[in-house]
């Protein structure tokens, strides 16, 4: 009687299970499960709310120029602080610019700054957070030491640090907005690694020899990530509001650039006179701020219900 030997493909094998543990981390349809993600942050009324604010300042900042009577930065002599009229419904500034004008295009840099340095902070806190969590030991207590060092450093404080060190701009705005926040995501990744990595996909995915940077970027990154989503749009509305603070200082962008920061700092002088001056621009910040905080409640709530049931 002959024996059959079976010889196994064990580099096929380990694709097939390599698949199969892809399937369990991503279980469900990723379409039905934002369906009914939209559809129950739907209910949360101030979350609309708050989404559609942030839509209508996210087109005009996109279509400002089409929007904007006049230029931001064109001077009129004939109409310096000229009150709110047909002509300047916002009124103008000392120098005769239309206020109106400036806060449409405002809103550029101030989602630009919100959008980009939540970015950088969320992409490099998220990348060293999954890092901390999943090795542990020394990689987790310098990237630990690395958050205290930061957040000992208040925004302003490092915008005051970076700006004597390089020239005030945008670019030093959104540095030392990332450098202070991104240990607020790093923190969030590494708490829902430490508790991921002791499931049984990623052990079934360390069995079959995936490599670290397989199962960190394909497994825990993408399933440690969602608080910290509510995180983003919550510190977008602080991102603002720091940015607006280094303007208002001279710390952040430069005149004659429309921001809603130097704005305010512009008007602070006039506010008995010309109110209007710093009155708009302020207005403009509390809305974004407080649409982002809406959004940001909302997308808490549904992510996480008990916290909503605990509130």
């Amino acid at each position: 009687m002959s024996e059959r030997t079976t010889s196994i493909d064990w580099e096929g094998l380990a694709d097939e299970w390599e698949d199969e543990v892809e399937q369990i981390g991503s279980a469900g349809s990723r379409l039905q499960r934002l369906t009914y993600f939209v559809r129950d942050l739907a209910k949360h009324r101030l979350s609309v709310v708050g989404a559609g604010l942030l839509m209508f300042v996210a087109v005009i900042a996109v279509f400002a120029p089409q929007i904007a009577p006049y230029s931001p930065t064109e001077v009129n002599p004939t109409a310096i602080r000229a009150g709110p009229s047909v002509a300047h419904p916002f009124g103008t500034d000392s120098l005769g610019r239309d206020i109106f004008s400036r806060v449409i295009f405002g809103s550029r840099i101030a989602l630009q700054i919100a959008v980009t340095s939540m970015g950088i902070a969320f992409v490099i806190g998220s990348v060293l957070g999954a890092l901390a969590g999943y090795y542990g030991g020394k990689v987790d207590s310098v990237v630990q030491t690395a958050i205290d060092t930061t957040w000992a450093f208040p925004a302003i404080i490092m915008g005051l640090a970076l700006a004597s060190i390089l020239e005030p701009n945008l670019t030093t705005v959104l540095a030392a907005i990332a450098l202070v926040f991104w240990g607020v995501f790093a923190r969030l990744v590494r708490g829902e690694v430490l508790s991921l990595r002791e499931l049984e996909f990623i052990k079934a995915s360390e069995a079959i020899g995936l490599s670290d940077t397989k199962i960190i970027f394909r497994h825990l990154i993408p399933n440690a990530i969602v608080p910290a989503f509510v995180v983003v749009t919550l510190q977008m509305g602080n991102a603002i509001a720091v940015a607006a603070s280094l303007s208002f200082l001279g710390l952040g962008v430069q005149p004659p650039t429309a921001s809603w920061g130097i704005m305010l700092s512009a008007g602070r002088q006039y506010i008995t006179t010309a109110w209007w001056i710093s009155v708009f621009p302020g207005l403009a910040i509390v809305i974004v701020i407080m649409s982002f905080n809406f959004l940001g409640e909302g997308l808490r709530d549904t992510i996480d219900p008990k916290l909503e049931n605990n509130r």
